[in-house]
């Protein structure tokens, strides 16, 4: 712009405005007649608005544009040597879009043509009325400095945005409203191998041939809605007021291989508001697709091995929310897909008489302040209860360290209980039915040669005390059988582990504790065998068959 002045003048003004600038424009008046030059300074100078440098040749006004800055030029059209259309062409070839008015005389439309041809900015006529022609000249200055003034900011504007677009990361680029490319950044350039000058006011959707190799709209036009009907065709196209976003996929990309872009556009508004065009911007999440879909696969492969693990796996976040189970768990709870989508608190499926203390012992999981294997009853979908064991560890972000959930196994207790009722019951009959019918049971470990589960038997039928037969060994077995009928066990002993009889069955006498022999029968069979085939666990019976000889 020019060399423009600005004063500060204090006036009283209602609205209680303390200052009031004035800004003072820098003009060179060109005009042979010296007369002419000094009147017309005085009457542009006079409200302030102007400041006014005269001279009398066109010659010497190049030469003062060259070394002084000015806001506007007033040139008079006659004058010798140069006259006023050769220092317009001059001031348009070295000094821009720089104001330029032209006095004409009456009648010279010739010359305003050739005038406006040359870029004049406006032209006055001379005539009779100095008043008037002034207060024109004084309009079309003040129009023409802030034509150029506004020229002048947008440009800037154009260029710091240029700027800035070509540092952004993303391929970004712009359209006028006439749909005309304004600017094409680096990140552009690189990515679709056109560059800005190629690009650079080309319109009618070149910029989309770039990308696609072929014409078609792009988000920055259906922002502007002049293609409303791309939005069916875009995946997972977005709108947020009037920013819009979608991701498109370019196959031709990454050497044929293809790449997948999100873009997003939105409208540029001008100075009063209005749309002035769009800006859109791609950005190549590729290598998000492919670490989503490695993802998608490693939790699919997850998800598989940990369906074939017979007890339950589960995942929660610190709300104590499901985030993972696998299938033995929904089925130990009756859980469908459909529960699945929804939020299922871990809480509510645990019995409400247990449910303060699992709370607080998932609590202790987190900190770490209680081990896990607590067995509560736990609720299934259907209301119905059973007993279960949870174990769980602590879940730790590996990039904050901390603490972010509960991940751990569910064991249905149900069968292991009602294994451990049946078995204490067959127990129970077992001893009854031994008891009532002198019977007892018998086990050897052959390892360490002593004889298990004989004493009650022995105290009851021999009449041995506690500590008389703390310990049973071979040798005490040997004290208390008859001599004579111990080739007859070891003979019914080897027929048995050699294979040829099912079971060890033997009749021999036993000393009792007043030294009475008691004939008795024993059968047996070995139930664990070791590695070489020898035997390593016998169980058996024995009963008395006195009565019955």
């Amino acid at each position: 712009m020019g060399s423009t002045k600005t004063i500060g003048e204090t006036r009283d003004f209602t609205n209680n405005q303390r200052f009031l600038w004035i800004f003072m424009y820098s003009i060179l008046y060109v005009d042979d007649e010296e007369v002419l030059l000094d009147l017309n300074k005085i009457y542009l100078e006079k409200d302030g608005e102007f400041t006014v440098d005269t001279i009398s040749s066109a010659e010497d006004a190049i030469k003062k544009i060259r070394v002084h800055s000015y806001d506007a030029i007033v040139s008079d059209y006659e004058m010798p040597v140069m006259d006023g259309i050769d220092l317009l062409k001059e001031v348009r070839r070295h000094h821009g879009s720089l104001p330029f008015l032209l006095f004409t005389g009456k009648g010279r439309e010739e010359v305003v043509i050739e005038a406006l041809d040359n870029g004049v900015d406006f032209y006055i006529q001379k005539g009779q009325d100095m008043q008037g022609m002034i207060a024109e000249l004084r309009h079309k200055l003040l129009r023409a400095i802030e034509r150029r003034r506004i020229s002048d900011e947008l440009e800037r504007s154009r260029q710091q945005m240029n700027a800035i677009i070509n540092f952004l990361p993303d391929a970004t680029f712009v359209r006028d409203i006439e749909g005309r490319v304004i600017a094409w950044n680096r990140a552009m350039e690189q990515m679709t191998g056109v560059t800005g000058n190629t690009m650079l006011g080309k319109g009618d959707l070149e910029y989309a041939r770039a990308l696609y190799n072929q014409k078609r709209p792009l988000l920055a036009d259906l922002v502007l809605e002049e293609e409303p009907c791309i939005e069916s065709h875009l995946r997972f196209f977005q709108r947020d007021g009037d920013k819009m976003s979608a991701e498109i996929h370019v196959p031709h990309f990454n050497y044929g291989k293809g790449a997948y872009l999100l873009a997003t556009a939105s409208p540029l508004y001008g100075p009063e508001g209005d749309i002035s065009g769009a800006i859109e911007s791609f950005r190549d999440i590729t290598e998000y697709y492919a670490i989503k879909r490695d993802l998608s696969k490693s939790k699919e492969m997850t998800q598989g091995f940990a369906d074939m693990i017979p007890v339950g796996i589960y995942e929660m976040d610190l709300d104590y929310t499901l985030t993972f189970s696998n299938r033995a768990s929904n089925d130990m709870f009756g859980l469908g897909a459909d529960d699945l989508s929804e939020n299922i608190s871990i809480v509510d499926y645990i019995s409400p008489s247990d449910r303060p203390r699992a709370v607080q012992d998932l609590k202790g999981l987190m900190t770490g302040t209680i081990s896990s294997g607590k067995e509560y009853l736990l609720r299934r979908k259907d209301n119905s209860t059973f007993p279960g064991i949870l174990y769980g560890a602590k879940i730790i972000d590996p990039e904050t360290g901390r603490v972010v959930g509960i991940r751990g196994v569910i064991i249905d207790q149900t069968e292991r209980k009602k294994s451990a009722q049946e078995l204490y019951e067959s127990r129970e009959r077992l001893s009854l039915a031994v008891k009532a019918g002198d019977t007892g049971i018998w086990e050897v470990d052959m390892r360490t040669q002593t004889v298990h589960d004989i004493h009650e038997w022995a105290g009851r039928t021999l009449g041995y005390l506690e500590d008389d037969l703390q310990v049973i060994t071979a040798d005490t077995c040997k004290n208390i059988v008859h001599p004579l009928d111990l080739p007859r066990i070891n003979y019914a002993f080897f027929m048995h582990i050699s294979g040829n009889v099912p079971l060890f069955e033997a009749e021999f006498r036993l000393a009792d504790k007043d030294g009475n022999w008691i004939r008795v029968e024993a059968r047996g069979k070995v139930i664990e065998w070791g590695s070489d085939h020898e035997p390593v666990r016998i169980t058996g019976v024995i009963s008395v068959i006195n009565d019955r000889k």
